[in-house]
């Protein structure tokens, strides 16, 4: 039996209350938007977080499952970024919140920010145009994701910006030197692929003649969630390192 309008309508009400009333410019809607981004089980990310509230009041009104995942999709709250299919920035902040809380007090648990960002995507504009600078940018995250989830912890991914994007990591064996070590495997692996695809000479827009700067790759930051920051704290932790590594 399909939900009576009543119900549909509060269960939209819902997904609004729990999402920002998000638009869905430049996102795309996906069932299983980041379903797999955990894997310790100790936290969830936000859009994990989001849809399980949904889920769990279209049970207690009676609606089925199906049809509570239809809803659901139609609601946008299992809206990703179109490029990266990270969740979207509407959801950083509430994820870097509820890191904080819930490693406060607990010595034993290690939360960390990650900010990244991709060095010369504006060259890369330049040489390539949008579309396919988009599918460069893809693989560039897909593989400094990738890195990420091979830690023992769960992670959640976010893209915030035009060139940014970062992650949230947290479990109890977490630590800044492994997050580091993995991002610079990545960006090594980053560099190989832009070689690959004939890139490793495309000059950067603000650095004319500057040879250190063509190709592309990442600059990364670590911050740690220690569970006495503020949520700008944090971020402003990470973009401290990264500007001051942009400027290297």
């Amino acid at each position: 039996m399909k939900p009576g309008r009543f119900k549909v309508l509060w269960l939209l009400m819902l997904t609004a209350s729990l999402s920002g009333c998000p638009s869905t410019t430049g996102l795309k809607q996906t069932a299983d938007a980041d379903a797999a981004q955990t894997s310790s089980g100790i936290f969830a990310c936000e859009s994990s977080y989001r849809e399980q509230r949904f889920m769990d009041a279209a049970a207690d009104m009676g609606v089925s499952s199906p049809d509570a995942g239809e809803l659901y999709v139609i609601s946008g709250g299992a809206r990703s970024d179109v490029v990266t299919g990270f969740a979207p920035a509407q959801d950083r902040g509430s994820t870097v919140k509820r890191a904080l809380a819930a490693v406060a007090g607990k010595p034993d648990l290690n939360a960390f920010y990650v900010e990244v960002d991709i060095q010369n995507l504006g060259g890369l504009n330049n040489e390539l145009g949008h579309s396919k600078a988009d599918s460069v940018f893809a693989r560039m995250t897909a593989i400094a994701e990738r890195h990420i989830q091979g830690l023992e912890s769960d992670s959640c991914s976010f893209r915030h910006g035009g060139d940014e994007f970062s992650f949230v990591v947290i479990g109890p064996g977490a630590t800044k030197a492994e997050i580091e070590a993995a991002l610079a495997q990545a960006d090594t692996e980053i560099r190989e692929y832009i070689a690959d695809q004939g890139l490793s000479e495309i000059p950067h827009p603000k650095h004319p003649g500057d040879r250190s700067k063509q190709g592309a790759g990442i600059i990364f930051a670590v911050s740690r969630i220690g569970g006495q920051e503020t949520v700008e704290e944090v971020y402003g932790a990470a973009d401290k390192i990264v500007e001051a590594r942009k400027s290297q």
